[in-house]
């Protein structure tokens, strides 16, 4: 306790000295967390917009430059039958087109099977989506997203009109409306400005129809598919993924060949996240060095201290002071410089995450692992 308040009296001393001592921690590990903090943060809002994006949705596809089999769409409901970790299967067919309406609109036409409901965990606004029934009869009905409604029509009440899509290569049909998916305030309120805008040829609006009404309708594919996708349950998605390719390396009678794999964006999730954490270590060891310039700026002054403090120490000994209480006071006094500098870097670092993430729309996450080992280097350098 004596050598704290000793450390604390001769701080007080020098105030002036021991600020500039302290700035360049205060500096270092503000920069270190607040890099850490936005890195932590951007890589929580990839994951949380891969999500999004895709509900979790996995999708395996067969390489066609290793075989030429594929799957039927029995083969997909039997995967879906077999697998207990995934909500369903269905055959993954995407193609484009154009619609004419108000504006010409370029569209993407996703097509599946009723699992395809698993997509859009918001529900349905209006109407229905197809059934089985849709699917057998290969009926020409389509649903759509409301910001899609919005790019096509203008409007969210829709059900029942008529689409007519252009599929190119003198392929056209009419499609029947027979629901709308429910979109997000911010997917319609955008829809809404880029129809304002005329910036309609910048999108896609996005079409869900039966797989059959692609593959017998107007034979864009036949019933062969080399994609499919799956759904799992909360947590389950690699289980999920290996097993659903092991039923269909065995459909297949292919296994050992590495012919199906897994494409999900949870896959490009890690690696983006991978990459994002090399990228957030590099520019934060970087941002580190000037907690070693603190560390040594730390030295300096304690080297000047002692110095000052001769006659003090010499005193000391002569009354019986051994060598090693001389030195724990003045590691005490480095360390609380170290210390308190570590203290108000943190709510520097803490203050500066949090104007950096609001400016760049991050919400900054601050690790406690994060601002321990921060704290500990600098305290580490201080004291060494």
């Amino acid at each position: 306790m004596e050598y704290i308040k000793a450390a604390i009296s001769n701080i007080k001393q020098n105030k002036g000295r021991t600020v500039l001592t302290m700035l360049g921690i205060i500096i270092g590990i503000s920069s270190v967390i607040t890099i850490l903090s936005i890195g932590n943060g951007m890589r929580a809002s990839l994951n949380e917009s891969l999500d999004n994006l895709t509900n979790g949705a996995v999708t395996i596809q067969i390489d066609t430059k290793k075989t030429n089999k594929y799957l039927t769409d029995d083969n997909i409901a039997s995967i879906g039958d077999a697998v207990s970790q995934i909500k369903g299967a269905t055959p993954s067919i995407t193609v484009y087109g154009s619609v004419t309406l108000r504006n010409t609109v370029g569209v993407r036409i996703f097509a599946g099977n009723t699992g395809y409901i698993n997509e859009f965990d918001m529900g349905i606004a209006s109407g229905r989506f197809y059934n089985e029934s849709d699917i057998d009869s290969a009926s020409a009905v389509c649903v759509l997203t409301e910001a899609s409604a919005i790019y096509l029509y203008g409007s969210t009440n829709v059900c029942g009109m008529t689409l007519p899509v252009d599929f190119g290569a003198e392929t056209n049909g009419e499609l029947t409306v027979i629901g709308v998916l429910k979109s997000t305030d911010d997917e319609i309120s955008g829809a809404r400005s880029i129809l304002a805008a005329d910036e309609l040829g910048y999108i896609w609006a996005d079409i869900y129809v039966p797989y059959t009404m692609v593959t017998d309708r107007f034979v864009l594919a036949d019933n062969r598919f080399t994609a499919f996708k799956i759904y799992p349950f909360s947590g389950l998605a690699d289980e999920a993924a290996a097993r659903s390719v092991a039923v269909a390396e065995n459909i297949l009678d292919v296994r050992g060949e590495n012919a199906v794999r897994v494409q999900s964006f949870a896959s490009f999730a890690e690696m983006y996240s991978k990459i994002l954490s090399a990228v957030t270590l590099v520019i934060a060891l970087i941002a580190a060095i000037s907690l070693l310039v603190g560390g040594i700026g730390v030295m300096n002054i304690m080297t000047v201290t002692v110095t000052e403090r001769t006659r003090e120490i010499g005193i000391r000994k002569s009354l019986g002071a051994r060598t090693s209480y001389i030195m724990l006071q003045f590691l005490t006094e480095s360390a609380a410089i170290t210390l308190l500098g570590g203290m108000i870097g943190i709510m520097l670092g803490f203050i500066l995450s949090r104007i950096i993430g609001s400016l760049v729309d991050i919400n900054a996450i601050i690790l406690p692992r994060d601002v321990v080992i921060v704290v500990a280097i600098s305290t580490a350098i201080g004291l060494f």
